[in-house]
């Protein structure tokens, strides 16, 4: 068999049936669609439909509520704390950010602490939805034990994610496209979204992505149980704040304590998060900053570039024109998915989809008799 290239719509569209098969309301199981088409548009395959199978299985067994209750406490003027209740995070994590927004709107900041919450897919997402407002924005995870701490021999923290972004400008004289500056990356030297991957399409890893049981590399993405950081120590210590935020700071549980996202199938993985939103009018107007940063940006990119490469691109621009790339027309021909940023092409290409996720995705349309895409 080989890659399909299936539209974005199509493939959002049986998301949102097969959530909805196992209970999730309509509203809640298109934030998840939005979620993962996102990052499937933007390249991040790792966090994409390939997740889908595992939230199904939770949500049938009870370890992710199809239809939970979020209650949101405000502890201050620009502080306040979310109990997910062991909702699908993608839909916790948007109730946060909108919270943390309203409460940047108030007063200029907005910090939220979330608990009791389950995997929420790519931290990007999110960050894309506050600078779409017009906000600066963080968000960060923690996660089960996977990053072997510099100078340790066994697994500690998670790969805990953090993502970071502003909003950018698209028109005058320095522009950018209109991408958002998003850094978007796991503390571990990849994420293990891109093991999974790998095991559900059946093939090997470079040996140098992590450690077997007994602290070996392994190019068997099935034996992989550690990941190694980032830059050594800074990765290690960036991964054990996020896990303050994020666990200590919501009263969860941490590194090696937090329950395995594949390993305790039984039980629900809550988790922590934390975000950020900063109202960026209160240093200046808003136009003026996206301006400014445009004129950075343009700089930046007219860099000259390594031998062998062909332009120097700041965080987030990759995933925003691979958006460009994978996105396919939809029946009218200009309307884009939700959330995704804006484009002026629109070109008919699609999401690619390996044979072996291919084939968990017919698996999942014959179980729940919903169409299958392409």
């Amino acid at each position: 068999m080989e890659t399909r290239l299936i539209r974005a719509q199509e493939l959002s569209t049986f998301v949102e049936r097969v959530l909805a098969a196992v209970g999730v309301s309509p509203e809640h199981a298109a934030i998840v669609a939005d979620c993962l088409i996102m990052a499937n548009l933007a390249g991040v395959d790792s966090h994409g439909v390939v997740r889908l199978g595992h939230y199904v299985a939770r949500l049938e067994n009870g370890t992710i509520k199809a239809r939970p209750s979020l209650t949101f406490e405000r502890r201050a003027p620009s502080l306040g704390i979310l109990d997910g209740d062991d909702g699908l995070g993608h839909v916790v994590m948007v109730r946060a950010c909108t919270e943390a927004v309203a409460l940047a709107e108030e007063n200029g900041s907005g910090a939220v602490a979330v608990k009791n919450s389950s995997h929420f897919g790519m931290a990007g997402f999110y960050v894309n939805r506050i600078v779409s407002e017009g906000f600066a924005g963080i968000v960060m995870t923690a996660t089960d034990a996977l990053l072997v701490p510099f100078g340790a021999r066994q697994p500690f923290f998670g790969s805990n994610p953090i993502a970071i972004g502003f909003p950018s400008t698209g028109s005058g004289q320095a522009p950018t496209g209109g991408i958002p500056v998003i850094l978007d990356m796991a503390t571990t030297s990849i994420s293990y979204g891109k093991i999974a991957l790998a095991k559900a399409e059946g093939r090997p890893i470079p040996p140098d992505w992590g450690l077997d049981q007994d602290g070996h590399p392994t190019a068997d993405p099935h034996r992989i149980v550690g990941l190694h950081p980032i830059a050594g120590p800074k990765g290690s210590g960036l991964a054990m704040i996020i896990d303050i935020f994020c666990s200590i700071l919501t009263g969860m549980a941490w590194g090696p304590h937090i329950n395995k996202m594949y390993g305790d199938m039984d039980q629900p993985r809550r988790l922590g998060h934390f975000v950020l939103a900063l109202d960026i009018k209160r240093w200046m107007p808003l136009d003026t900053f996206k301006y400014r940063l445009g004129e950075m940006l343009a700089e930046f990119n007219a860099l000259a570039p390594t031998e062998g490469g062909d332009r120097v691109y700041y965080p987030g621009q990759i995933e925003g024109e691979r958006c460009q790339q994978r996105r396919a027309e939809v029946d009218d021909g200009r309307t884009p998915v939700r959330y995704i940023h804006e484009v002026d092409e629109y070109i008919h290409e699609g999401i690619p989809i390996d044979p072996g996720l291919y084939q968990e995705i017919v698996g999942l349309g014959r179980r729940f008799n919903v169409p299958v895409p392409g």
